[in-house]
């Protein structure tokens, strides 16, 4: 596979997760929920921008600049020591088939990270860059969808840590 064609592989996987992210804005009736989405939409918007911009540097020249590649998603180290006041603003009930539309986003991310991963090791020098940096990116995209999704199972988990623990 030529870099333009992983490229163009990678256009049409953040496409589509784009696409859900927009969609579950519709779905999703909780306000906090509605921006969730519309951030990870947006986030993915700019990766598809940066790969159609990226895929035409290739075409003209065969340089990219992983270092424009950006994300509106912290790492996770950033953003732990808000867990607890982000926990106590987020609805009891979140409206909507949230769960569903967390589940599929969750299975596109992981099914996205692998294709990062697999690209990032087809590659090498800059476009290795550009794609390692992806898959960093989509790996928060994962911990994020992850968080949520637990939160509207209510199963116990915040941030893959038990909130209770059963056992004495």
């Amino acid at each position: 596979m030529t870099p333009e064609e992983i490229f163009l592989s990678a256009i049409q996987y953040e496409t589509k997760i784009r696409d859900l992210y927009l969609s579950a804005v519709d779905i999703v009736h909780d306000e906090r929920g509605k921006e969730i989405f519309k951030t990870l939409a947006k986030d993915e918007q700019s990766h598809i921008d940066f790969l159609e911009n990226g895929l035409e540097v290739l075409k003209a020249d065969g340089r990219i600049d992983p270092a424009v590649l950006n994300s509106s998603i912290p790492p996770k180290d950033l953003y732990e020591a808000q867990i607890e006041a982000m926990r106590k603003q987020i609805p009891e009930n979140i409206l909507g088939d949230v769960k569903r539309v967390l589940s599929s986003a969750l299975k596109l991310e992981i099914e996205t990270s692998r294709f990062y991963a697999d690209a990032r090791d087809k590659t090498q020098g800059p476009i290795r860059e550009v794609f390692e940096k992806l898959l960093e990116i989509e790996r928060r995209h994962e911990e994020v969808v992850q968080i949520e999704l637990d939160h509207a199972s209510n199963y116990g988990c915040w941030f893959n840590f038990m909130e209770i623990d059963m056992e004495y």
